[in-house]
């Protein structure tokens, strides 16, 4: 995703990219698998360009509860700010990238690469209700009941169960 900025005038310029699935070739890149439509609003004023950068494809997840395959949508926005030269550099943004001023292009696949990894959830789940799969039978409890037969005993207290196994009360 190289933008020439060489000759470019100074003002908003758009910019679409269609990236084929698979084809940046970093971590987690399966969670990414299909075709990724990408917008970029690039708005040269000065030494700067910032870009606006909008990414849309349908992101493919495991759920860490049930471990069920689903898909959702993906559509999100972030911005890069680049400065071209070392020197006069005014600004509140926080990531600024500098930029040599014989600079020819900008490539935002690496950006684009770092933004994806940092959206892939912590916790990925297929719905918010999701109950999970059983870890003594092994069912999944979104679609069948629990199996198991008896509860498992924390092996901390057998001792404590084999006590009042004994109790005359009992």
């Amino acid at each position: 995703m190289k933008i020439p900025i060489l000759h470019l005038e100074e003002g908003i310029h758009h910019y679409d990219f269609t990236i084929e699935g698979g084809s940046l070739h970093f971590y987690r890149e399966e969670v990414y698998p299909h075709e990724m439509q990408v917008h970029v609003e690039l708005n040269k004023f000065e030494r700067n360009i910032k870009c606006t950068i909008h990414v849309e494809t349908t992101a493919h997840y495991i759920c860490d509860r049930c471990l069920v395959e689903y898909e959702r949508p993906f559509a999100e926005d972030f911005e890069v700010l680049f400065h071209i030269g070392t020197r006069d550099l005014i600004t509140d943004e926080e990531d600024v990238i500098i930029l040599p001023p014989e600079t020819v292009d900008i490539d935002l696949t690496e950006r684009l690469q770092e933004f994806l990894i940092l959206n892939v959830p912590m916790k990925m789940l297929c719905t918010d209700t999701c109950k999970g799969i059983c870890a003594g039978c092994g069912a999944d409890l979104n679609h069948e009941e629990c199996r198991c037969t008896e509860q498992p005993i924390d092996p901390r207290w057998l001792k404590l169960k084999e006590l009042l196994d004994k109790s005359p009360e009992r």
